[in-house]
C-alpha cells in the first residue's frame, strides 16, 4: 500500500469533506429525529461508493465494502443532543460554521465529525484499490445519546453480522483508547406517609428517608473495586423528585436518582446490591431505569439502562494493529489510554465480547457544550488511519474460535 498516496488522496479530498460535515451538521438530528440526518448519510454513502447502502429497523444507517475473509465494523452516531440557546453559542449552531481550520456546531466532535470520517474513508478504499481480504461495515446508528449500545445491538442482532473487529469513532483526540467505565441509571422508589408541615410528627417524611440514603450512598465508594487502567467506580446523586400539593406538605413519596459508574468486574447484581443495602432498612425500593424511546422509524429502541465497563489489553492484536496504523501513516508514536466517557462499547466489548478499539478526532471537553467543533487537519489524521487500519487488521486475522 502506498502511503504517500493515501496521503495525499486525502488531503485532496480536504473540501468536500469539509462540505459534507457542514451540511451533515446544519440538519438537526437530536436523538428520535435522525430522519433527515439518515436519509443524508444514506445518500452520501451511496455517493462516496460503499458496495451496498441500507438502514436497519430502529433507522441506523449502514454501508459495506467488500466480501473479504476478515469482519470489521466502524461504528459512530449521528445523533445529538440539542443545540440549545443560539445566543449561547455566539453564532448558529446548526450552520456548520468553518473558520481557521476549525468547524463548529452541534455534532461537530459529538459524532458528525468520527462519522464523516469514517463514512469517507470507505470512498479512500474504494478509489484507491486499498480492499483487501475484509469486509467493512461503517454504521451510523441512531439514539445513542439515550442509550448507547442499544441501537448498535438491534444492528448486530438483526443482521446476524459477527464481526471480528469494532473501531468505535468517538472524540478522542487521536488516542487510541482500549477501555472506559460503564454507568448504571437506578431509581429509588423511598415510601413515607404524608403530611402537614406544621406537625411532622404525624408525618413520615419521605424526604428525610431520601437524604439519610444519600449520605450513606455517599459512603459507598469506600467499598468499590479499582481497575489499573479504568481506576475506580463512583456513585452520585442527582436528582430528588418529590410530588406534593403545596409547599407545607411533607412529601409521602420521594424518588431518588442515582448515577453509578462502573469499573472491569462490577456486575449488575453488585450494582443493584449495595444500594438495596442501604435502602432496606428505609422500606425503598431500587431498580435500574430502562430507555424505552421511540425512534424515527417507530420502533421503540430500549433496554435497561445498565451498560458495563470494557477493556481490551494492550497487546491485543486490535490495538497493536491501531498502533501500527497510526504509526505508519502519521509517523509518530501513538498515545493509548481510555476514555473518561461512555461509548457503544459498552455492548460490541462489554456485552458482545468483540474487540473494540475506540479512536477519533476531536477532544473530548467540546461534546455536549457549546464549544462544540474539530480540527480538520485532526480529522483528515483520523480518517487515514481509518482507512489504512483494514488492511493491517486483515493480516492478523483470527478465526472466531481463537477470539
Amino acid at each position: 500500500m502506498q502511503i504517500q498516496a493515501l496521503q495525499k488522496f486525502v488531503n485532496s479530498l480536504q473540501d468536500d469533506i469539509v462540505t459534507f460535515l457542514r451540511d451533515f451538521i446544519a440538519i438537526p438530528s437530536p436523538s428520535g429525529r435522525e430522519k433527515e440526518a439518515a436519509d443524508f448519510l444514506l445518500a452520501g454513502m451511496q455517493e462516496l461508493g460503499f458496495d451496498e447502502v441500507w438502514r436497519d429497523s430502529t433507522g441506523s444507517v449502514a454501508g459495506r465494502l467488500g466480501r473479504g475473509k476478515t469482519i470489521i465494523l466502524y461504528d459512530a452516531h449521528m445523533d445529538t443532543v440539542e443545540a440549545g440557546d443560539p445566543a449561547e453559542w455566539g453564532f448558529d449552531p446548526l450552520k456548520g460554521k468553518y473558520e481557521n481550520g476549525v468547524v463548529y456546531g452541534r455534532g461537530a466532535s459529538d459524532d458528525k465529525g468520527c462519522l464523516t470520517a469514517m463514512a469517507f474513508a470507505g470512498k479512500v478504499i474504494k478509489d484507491l484499490n486499498l480492499l483487501g481480504d475484509f469486509t467493512l461495515y461503517v454504521v451510523g446508528v441512531v439514539g445513542e445519546e439515550i442509550g448507547e449500545g442499544l441501537a448498535i445491538r438491534n444492528f448486530l442482532e438483526e443482521t446476524g453480522i459477527r464481526p471480528h473487529y469494532v473501531v468505535i469513532g468517538e472524540a478522542s483526540d487521536l488516542r487510541l483508547c482500549r477501555g472506559h467505565r460503564g454507568r448504571a441509571l437506578l431509581k429509588v422508589r423511598v415510601p413515607g406517609r404524608a403530611g402537614h408541615a406544621s406537625a411532622p410528627e404525624r408525618a413520615d417524611n419521605a424526604l428525610s428517608k431520601a437524604a439519610a440514603i444519600i449520605r450513606e450512598v455517599e459512603r459507598l465508594p469506600e467499598k468499590f473495586a479499582s481497575d489499573p487502567l479504568l481506576g475506580k467506580g463512583s456513585i452520585a446523586a442527582t436528582k430528588v423528585d418529590c410530588k406534593t400539593p403545596s409547599l407545607n406538605t411533607i412529601p409521602g413519596e420521594c424518588l431518588l436518582y442515582l448515577d453509578r459508574r462502573l469499573t472491569v468486574g462490577e456486575t449488575r447484581e453488585l450494582c443493584l446490591e449495595q444500594v438495596r443495602e442501604i435502602a432496606a432498612p428505609f422500606g425503598a425500593e431500587v431498580e435500574i431505569m430502562r430507555c424505552d424511546e421511540p425512534g424515527y422509524m417507530g420502533r421503540t429502541i430500549g433496554g435497561e439502562e445498565f451498560f458495563p465497563a470494557w477493556s481490551v489489553p494492550e497487546d491485543h492484536p486490535l490495538i497493536q494493529a491501531g498502533a501500527e496504523a497510526f504509526r505508519r501513516v502519521l509517523g509518530r508514536e501513538p498515545v493509548i489510554g481510555r476514555w473518561d466517557f461512555s461509548t457503544d462499547g459498552t455492548y460490541t466489548a462489554g456485552v458482545a465480547g468483540i474487540p473494540t478499539l475506540g479512536f477519533g478526532p476531536g477532544s473530548e471537553e467540546h461534546p455536549h457544550t457549546v464549544r462544540d467543533q474539530i480540527s480538520v487537519p485532526q480529522l483528515l489524521e483520523a480518517l487515514k488511519v481509518y482507512a489504512y487500519l483494514p488492511n493491517i487488521l486483515a493480516g492478523e486475522s483470527q478465526g472466531e474460535e481463537d477470539r
